[in-house]
């Protein structure tokens, strides 16, 4: 019966390791808390029950990073932290990012911390990327960063981004994402275009992504604006995209519009 209890427990099946996060989590829990603290204290005091609960330290671990990765992301005036975030926000970052390990959706679940705090105690408007963060898989991320960070990007006059597309090889997406399954990183991009994460892109019989029938295989991808968005709220940038990218409308050229 010993046996039978002490396997339940271990629903995440860490009992090989779990030692080591124990030492983990109780070297970094109070700094993480203190950050937390001065940012949202219902959040903090929800990480404090967390830690009395041996069970979730799998889970606390995680969000422990995500809040170390805050830190450096957050501002300070003479070294002192003075903003704040909503309390729905950081709640729901903390349920939803508490079950992350990976290092790349680590770093957006941290971006979106930092973004939610402002001097009037944060408002909820990233809770449309929480959402959509929490849905994403390691691979997804990684696109979504890698053509928010190449994609060439332009307002217009009304201050709006757009982004132009770019075109991925298939040796160039194996190298951003480590993975060479095709049908999996098409089924990545189909799930990422019905999300409208990606725009279309003026692809014939494809939503985003591979197109069907190509002679040359290669990814036409285009964050859409609400994915740039995504991008640099998860950067813990508090502006707009336009700012994020310091961009200026530009009047376009008669000649082209020719052409």
């Amino acid at each position: 019966m010993k046996e039978e209890n002490k396997n339940s427990v271990d629903l995440l099946g860490i009992a090989p390791y779990g030692e080591a996060i124990k030492i983990s989590v109780e070297k970094s829990f109070e700094a993480a808390q203190s950050v937390l603290s001065r940012i949202c204290l219902p959040a903090a005091e929800e990480l404090g029950l967390m830690f009395q609960d041996k069970v979730r330290y799998w889970r606390l671990n995680n969000i422990i990073k995500i809040i170390q990765k805050s830190e450096g992301k957050m501002d300070f005036e003479s070294e002192r932290l003075t903003l704040s975030a909503h309390p729905r926000v950081v709640k729901e970052i903390m349920e939803n990012g508490s079950w992350c390990d990976d290092e790349t959706l680590q770093e957006m679940w941290a971006g979106l911390i930092a973004s939610s705090c402002d001097k009037n105690d944060g408002d909820d408007i990233n809770l449309l990327f929480v959402n959509t963060l929490k849905n994403l898989t390691s691979n997804q991320a990684k696109i979504l960063n890698y053509i928010c960070e190449n994609c060439q990007m332009e307002v217009d006059k009304n201050g709006f981004i757009f982004a132009e597309h770019i075109d991925l090889e298939l040796d160039q997406i194996h190298r951003i994402i480590g993975d060479e399954d095709l049908h999996k990183i098409d089924t990545e991009f189909d799930n990422m275009a019905s999300s409208e994460l990606l725009n279309g892109g003026g692809l014939v019989g494809h939503a985003s992504g591979f197109a069907f029938g190509d002679k040359e295989l290669k990814a036409q991808l285009e964050p859409s604006p609400f994915a740039i968005a995504l991008y640099v709220k998860s950067k813990g940038f508090k502006g707009t995209p336009k700012e994020y990218y310091n961009l200026e409308y530009r009047e376009p050229d008669p000649k082209e519009e020719k052409n």
